[in-house]
């Protein structure tokens, strides 16, 4: 197997039809002149202590990050679920377009509290998503 440097010298020969060689030994020098010259300046000192830590608090549970919709979502459906995402209890009586919503899985359906009467409307994760926020704990 062949050095892929080499490959990619091979390519720079040809594709730019100008030779590199010269350029690449001159980089190459300059490459192991510092390099040298870093080493000679840090040769024999000790390596600086790690700062200290006091109290390090803790990191807060990251929150899994769900994939928003593949698929555009009208302005006006937007606004409806912004609303439902701020408290509004939308019911599908209420929400026109309820069956939408159901259908991409950005609402969920809950029974009405009351015993009876329409459903409520409840943002799904991708619902959340959607708009660009997080459920409330």
């Amino acid at each position: 197997m062949s050095d892929p440097k080499d490959r990619l010298y091979a390519l720079l020969d040809t594709y730019t039809r100008c030779p590199v060689e010269a350029t690449r030994t001159e980089l190459e020098q300059s490459l192991r002149a510092y390099q040298t010259d870093w080493i000679r300046a840090h040769a024999g000192q000790p390596a600086p202590p790690p700062p200290p830590v006091e109290n390090p608090a803790p990191a807060p549970a990251a929150r899994p990050r769900v994939a928003g919709p593949k698929f555009p979502i009208a302005a006006a459906d937007l606004e409806m679920l912004k609303r439902l995402a701020d408290g509004w209890p939308g019911t599908t009586a209420e929400v026109t377009r309820w069956a939408w919503f159901e259908n991409r899985e950005l609402v969920t359906l809950d029974p009405n509290p009351a015993g009876e009467g329409p459903e409520l409307l409840r943002l799904s994760p991708l619902g959340w998503a959607a708009i660009g926020r997080v459920p409330p704990d």
